[in-house]
């Protein structure tokens, strides 16, 4: 059995043998081909505004919020007793 390579190298000195005027066919072949195994692409999802409306507008300075929230949590973590 052969290996994908093998079976493409095959193919590609096939293709430089196909006569003028005939590379449309194959072409033609492999599209037809193809269009009936089309992957699906992936859909792209937008999460714009995905926090709009959960609180977070009226955090004036989130910078200076999320450093709080940091220090909090480390002094929290280094009172426990492992």
């Amino acid at each position: 059995m052969y290996s994908d390579g093998l079976i493409l190298m095959e193919i590609y000195n096939k293709l430089l043998q196909i006569p003028d005027g005939k590379i449309n066919e194959v072409k033609d072949f492999i599209d037809f081909i193809l269009s009936r195994h089309q992957i699906k692409k992936n859909k792209i999802v937008k999460l714009d505004g995905i926090w709009s409306g959960k609180g977070f507008e009226k955090i004036n300075n989130l910078e200076k919020e999320l450093n709080n929230v940091q220090k909090s949590v480390t002094k929290s973590i280094f009172k426990k007793d492992i």
